[in-house]
């Protein structure tokens, strides 16, 4: 009989556990830190909704010249951080993107978003991916090419500053 208790404890420790098969997306998706906390207003458009919750997670992320959250328990690695110190995470961050957003791409397969940011001296771009329901937010940290919003091409189109939002 003790084979049988040892057999389901294992299956009941290993169904606690994220399975080994989960994308990032997956796990993101279900991580409420990873969600747009914002309130949506009742006549704003969906990319509209997608741009400030990027913007409003950025700010709260440290990326921005602006102070972000004072609740480090908030603050999500994004998989380059290399410190164990959250505090540190945010000053590596600090003021390393604009804080509105430059330009949104929507996929048409599944209603993802990428809404993009220029660097601070409006050089460069990084994108802030989410999904259609608006969560799984994330940094993505490798450049992304704004020629592409320029030109309009994969869903993507530039984002005029509206500094009502």
């Amino acid at each position: 009989m003790r084979p049988h208790v040892a057999l389901i404890a294992t299956l009941l420790v290993s169904a606690a556990r994220p399975c080994a098969t989960q994308t990032r997306a997956q796990v993101d998706s279900v991580d409420s830190l990873r969600r747009c906390e914002l309130e949506r207003r009742a006549s704003e458009s969906d990319d509209r909704f997608a741009i400030r919750c990027a913007e409003h997670f950025i700010a709260e992320q440290g990326y921005t010249a602006s102070p972000p959250t004072v609740d480090t328990n908030s603050v999500v690695p994004e998989g380059i951080e290399w410190s164990s110190s959250k505090a540190e995470w945010l000053a590596l961050r600090r003021g390393t993107l604009a804080s509105h957003a430059a330009g949104v791409c929507v996929r048409t397969d599944d209603g993802r978003y990428t809404v993009v940011f220029h660097g601070p001296d409006g050089g460069g771009a990084r994108g802030v991916t989410l999904d259609a329901t608006f969560g799984s937010l994330r940094v993505e940290h490798q450049n992304f090419r704004f020629e592409v919003v320029q030109k309009r091409q994969y869903g993507c189109r530039p984002v005029l500053l509206n500094k009502t939002h």
